[in-house]
């Protein structure tokens, strides 16, 4: 959040902050209904990151990695990603 937003922000919870509480719950139920509306939905397969189809693959497999190879696919990834 940069500092213009940071202000905004202050400058309305000032205002808010004065409210009567049934007015403040009203306006934090309608902002976290928004929230609810919003999700969007996961991406169709085949737009799916190449890092997360091959995490998914892992999950389906029959013997599940260890922690150990967990931390070697990391690693690895880690690699591809800065070299």
């Amino acid at each position: 959040m940069n500092i213009d937003a940071t202000n905004d922000l202050a400058a309305v919870w000032q205002d808010v902050s004065q409210w009567p509480p049934s007015e403040r719950m009203a306006l934090a139920t309608r902002i976290l209904r928004s929230l609810e509306q919003r999700s969007e939905p996961a991406p169709p397969p085949d737009e799916r990151p190449e890092a997360l189809k091959r995490l998914i693959g892992i999950w389906k497999s029959p013997h599940p990695p260890d922690d150990d190879d967990v931390e070697r696919l990391v690693a690895e990834e880690r690699g591809r990603k800065y070299g």
